[in-house]
């Protein structure tokens, strides 16, 4: 395709006649010649928004990334609405790849019941690789975030899922033929699996119906990113029981063969959830079967402190690289 903006025909053949999930909210969408989308939210609600780039590569789907950035809004406590979508494509980009991008967001806006409600395509020679600059919008009741993140000692720090599940997704397709030399071949196709859960929003809602004071979805750095950012937001101290972070051994077993620290791995698909319910936010949990533990507490002082048998040791600031080198993507 020649540098500049998608023809009208191809718009509406490879991009909007992909969109077919609607929300009520969204009174104006994506269309030919409209260039802001109009949400209508009830008086007493808010608006949540975030934003993050995806870069289409072979090891991280769309849908995984997509996914992980809704996740801040399900961690602020929100519904997500719909997303705009800002795309810069190669210029040698071929109409059916293009067709074949927009059926892959649709399809994951489907399942997270997400508008795609708007945006620009620009065609350039900047970039060798499709890059989708995406804004997801949510709604929140005003009253219910007013006082979140404002957290008191004694209160219940859960984790969801498992420490590390995005990043043993990633290793396990980007790695797989120097993993299965190493370990049986089911492990692997375990851990390629594990892409299917990395959303947050199903127990983000149930934690907000239960009563969370806040959360913290997990993502680069890992946990033990998550746990500091938890307590520097909310201006506390923690202390968590390291041997009560669940690991699922698919991830312990890549991580070792890989010399990764699994509670450092990019976690997308696990929430910390602070609330003073915790054994009745475990048991709601478990009846809609996601996985949850009581992790550690809310303490008084600021110290970050991470509990191993009788060893203690502190949290380390998060590094500013602290990208993990095998999910850099450079070539852009």
């Amino acid at each position: 395709m020649r540098p500049g903006k998608f023809s009208e025909s191809v718009l509406k053949r490879s991009v909007l006649k992909q969109i077919k999930t609607k929300r009520d909210e969204v009174n104006r969408g994506a269309e030919v010649g409209e260039d802001c989308a109009f949400f209508s939210l009830e008086k007493k609600e808010g608006t949540l928004v975030t934003t993050a780039p995806i870069i289409v590569d072979e090891f991280q789907s769309i849908a995984m990334q997509l996914t992980a950035i809704v996740n801040n809004v399900a961690a602020a406590g929100g519904e997500p609405i719909g997303i705009m979508v800002s795309s810069i494509l190669p210029d040698k980009i071929l109409e059916s790849v293009v067709q074949k991008l927009s059926g892959e967001l649709e399809r994951t806006c489907h399942n997270l019941n997400l508008q795609i409600s708007g945006g620009n395509t620009v065609i350039s020679k900047a970039v060798n690789k499709p890059v989708l600059n995406i804004t997801v919008i949510g709604k929140k009741d005003v009253i219910s975030h007013r006082d979140f993140h404002e957290y008191e000692a004694g209160q219940d720090i859960l984790l969801t899922k498992y420490a590390g599940l995005a990043g043993t997704a990633i290793l396990s397709e980007r790695e797989q033929k120097k993993l299965e030399q190493r370990l049986p071949v089911y492990i692997v196709e375990n851990g390629i699996l594990l892409e299917k859960e990395i959303s947050v929003l199903p127990e983000s809602r149930i934690a907000m119906e239960i009563g969370a004071k806040g959360m913290h979805d997990v993502s680069r750095g890992g946990v033990f990113s998550a746990l500091w950012e938890l307590a520097e937001r909310g201006n506390v101290g923690i202390e968590v029981d390291l041997k009560k972070i669940p690991v699922r051994q698919e991830t312990i077993e890549i991580c070792e063969v890989l010399g990764v620290n699994p509670y450092e791995l990019y976690g997308a698909g696990a929430l910390l959830i602070v609330t003073d319910k915790g054994n009745q936010l475990l048991h709601e949990l478990e009846k809609q079967q996601i996985p949850a533990s009581i992790i550690g507490k809310i303490t008084k002082e600021n110290g970050k402190v991470i509990l191993n048998g009788e060893e203690v040791r502190f949290l380390d600031r998060p590094k500013n690289d602290s990208i993990e080198p095998w999910l850099r993507n450079d070539e852009v």
